[in-house]
């Protein structure tokens, strides 16, 4: 199998995230260094995920240092989409203020519905300012229409992720593999690009794809649509206007 170099890890989770995960900022720059990416991204969870960071802690985060050793440092956040309305847990202005942010789905903060409210919900979290991606859109508790999922990702220039955390043997999502494979296939086809992201939390798994890249061997995925192999094209996308 091709090694694809990955320059940029920009799902990840540090303390402020909660969920046991006791690193910090610091910690997880100097571990992406030893792993030689260029471009480490913090996206915390946002403020209804349990035990996450509040409002303040995001709004710190624009004055945060911008290298640590050597590492350029993206900060984000990881919305969580409430509603069919796509309503998520951070104010507008606060979202189009950082570098970026993902849109997802929780069990926590979001009830399952059927395929076609569940992808409303995805399209319509689209819209806010500020929003680059669709976090780990793979979980099959979180049924959708992936071809009308990803033509709208297309339009609003939102692009899909592919979660490594989703395809471990003991991932509590489910169907990741089969559901990554078929975003994958449509965004061959429709040559739209996808984020590969470790979605670490903690320091142990920063810039690990190891169960992405038997994935995009298997359906040829073009090296040419991977974005964090392209550090041009990952900051043209968080420039981009949405």
């Amino acid at each position: 199998m091709q090694t694809i170099p990955i320059l940029a890890d920009i799902h990840t989770h540090c303390i402020a995230s909660g969920h046991g995960t006791r690193d910090t900022i610091t910690e997880m720059a100097r571990e992406a260094a030893k792993r030689s990416l260029r471009i480490l991204g913090i996206s915390d969870h946002a403020p209804a995920a349990p035990g996450a960071a509040d409002n303040s802690y995001f709004r710190n985060l624009l004055l945060a240092p911008r290298k640590r050793f050597g590492i350029s440092l993206l900060y984000g956040a990881e919305l969580n989409i409430l509603n069919e309305k796509g309503s998520v847990d951070l104010d507008d202005n606060l979202i189009q203020a950082l570098d970026y942010a993902f849109v997802s789905i929780h069990p926590p903060t979001f009830r399952a519905g059927t395929v076609e409210s569940n992808t409303n919900a995805y399209i319509h979290a689209m819209e806010h300012p500020g929003v680059r991606f669709l976090g780990h859109p793979d979980d099959g508790r979180f049924p959708v229409d992936y071809e009308r999922l990803l033509s709208a990702s297309r339009t609003n220039r939102v692009y899909p992720e592919i979660n490594n955390a989703s395809l471990m043997p003991d991932a509590y999502r489910t169907e990741g593999r089969r559901n990554s494979m078929q975003i994958l296939t449509l965004c061959k086809k429709m040559r739209l690009p996808v984020l590969l992201s470790s979605d670490s939390h903690g320091k142990g798994h920063i810039g690990d794809m190891k169960y992405i890249l038997p994935l995009l061997a298997e359906c040829d995925f073009p090296r040419e649509l991977i974005i964090n192999h392209d550090a041009d094209m990952l900051y043209r996308i968080l420039k981009a206007d949405g």
